[in-house]
């Protein structure tokens, strides 16, 4: 939904009068937005490479003229759907800033419980994410610089703090916060491998509880530093 504003100057009193009205999307604006959601997620399955126009246009239920009248290209609709999952990552941002009293321990705890959220609620973005990571290349490039890299180095300096702080072991923290984020979103993208080999479904609500606590409990928890324990 957008909020527009319509100003009218009153002559007679030359003020400025705002109404504002809440406007749907139009059914253009549905279009681009259900070419953006089947864009995502093909790319996030098969890569960038693989995934054609005409697959998209297949896919959604549209002619390649209508999917370029709304895109010029693969490229433009790659980045244009992924603007909108970092859409989702300031807002997450926006609920973090709201706990900056706390220790940074505490801070990364909370954002990696975030994180983990985020990338069920999106699993696109961290199996696009690991595709890129993992080729390199201009479109990682652009990708950290549009989405990753401003969540990134806030983390890395919320690492530094907690290991200044005696709370955290003192690893280099840029691996701190790649190894963390990797081991949260290797379950889900790799749910299908569970699903086969195993037989597991790890979206059931019991399974993700648990993939959570792993993470935070054994593996962020296995970084911090423990205060010694008082014997009598």
């Amino acid at each position: 939904m957008f909020l527009t504003i319509e100003s009218e100057m009153a002559t007679a009193k030359s003020e400025s009068v705002f109404e504002a009205a809440v406007v749907l999307p139009g059914k253009g604006e549905r279009t681009a937005q259900r070419i953006r959601a089947v864009a995502l997620d093909q790319f996030s399955r098969l890569g960038f490479e693989r995934v054609t126009m005409a697959d998209i246009a297949a896919a959604v239920g549209v002619s390649q003229p209508t999917l370029h009248y709304h895109f010029i290209d693969k490229l433009q609709l790659w980045q244009t759907a992924m603007r909108d999952l970092s859409a989702v990552i300031v807002e997450e941002e926006r609920m973090l800033d709201a706990a900056r009293d706390v220790s940074p321990l505490e801070r990364i705890r909370l954002a990696m419980r975030f994180f983990i959220g985020l990338s069920w609620r999106h699993p696109a973005l961290a199996r696009i994410v690991m595709l890129e990571g993992m080729a390199g290349g201009e479109r990682l490039e652009w990708l950290d610089r549009h989405v990753l890299r401003r969540r990134n180095h806030w983390l890395v300096r919320l690492v530094n703090e907690a290991i200044a702080a005696g709370t955290l072991r003192h690893f280099p923290p840029e691996q701190i916060v790649i190894t963390l984020q990797t081991a949260a979103v290797g379950v889900i993208c790799l749910a299908p491998l569970l699903q086969t080999s195993f037989g597991i479904d790890p979206e059931t609500p019991a399974a993700r509880a648990a993939h959570e606590e792993m993470i935070i409990d054994a593996l962020l928890g296995g970084l911090e530093i423990k205060p010694p324990t008082v014997t009598n």
